[in-house]
């Protein structure tokens, strides 16, 4: 697929880079935990050397923090002829004001998240949801220990309900809707922690997301 402009979004999980970098062959291909104004300054570094004048950069984050999305802002704008970016990251995580100088990525891919464990979820209620999430841990986690591996599931499946979410936002409450994505956002920033509490923050999300 030929791409024609210089700077495009997809929202989705880090797992699904591997699939994208094949789609997309990158010359400059790197996932990121944190995306923060060093590595911000990093890439505009990269990306104005003569040698990469021509290329696109394949960029899974995890975290984009606002200061590193300003810092963006002129580099998306007037990047180097010929090179073009292709940023891979969470739903709902970039500024308007970044989004605006680019666009959706024309072919999106199906993530590994399952949604239909996201809408089975939804559907749920009380003890019910709780079973979920103790089978969902016993089948993902080794030995009980939150590895990375582990870890990246659990990311998935917070954003396949995230997404789930986003296209259903009409059958409950608009401001009850908001909460959840809000919610949804902060157990994502704490799956970031060095050693997080996967059930604990599933629990957080099996009270605090509505039924559906």
């Amino acid at each position: 697929m030929e791409l024609t402009h210089h700077a495009y979004y997809i929202e989705g999980p880090l797992s699904a880079f591997g699939a994208y970098k094949d789609k997309v062959v990158p010359f400059y291909a790197r996932q990121y935990e944190r995306f923060g104004i060093d590595e911000a300054r990093e890439l505009q570094g990269i990306a104005s050397l003569k040698n990469y004048e021509s290329g696109i950069f394949l960029l899974g984050i995890v975290s984009l923090t606002s200061e590193a999305q300003q810092a963006m802002l002129k580099l998306f704008e007037e990047p180097q002829e010929g090179t073009q970016f292709v940023l891979l990251v969470p739903h709902g995580m970039l500024l308007p004001t970044l989004r605006s100088r680019m666009l959706e990525y024309p072919e999106k891919l199906n993530g590994p998240g399952d949604v239909r464990d996201a809408k089975k979820f939804l559907g749920l209620a009380g003890k019910e949801r709780s079973a979920f999430i103790a089978k969902l841990l016993k089948d993902d986690l080794p030995a009980g220990k939150a590895d990375e591996g582990a870890r990246e599931r659990v990311r998935d499946f917070v954003n396949a309900l995230e997404a789930e979410l986003y296209v259903r936002p009409r059958r409950s409450n608009m401001l009850q809707a908001r909460q959840a994505l809000e919610d949804i956002a902060m157990v994502r920033q704490y799956l970031g922690d060095r050693s997080p509490s996967l059930k604990m923050l599933l629990d957080h999300l099996a009270l605090a997301l509505p039924t559906h």
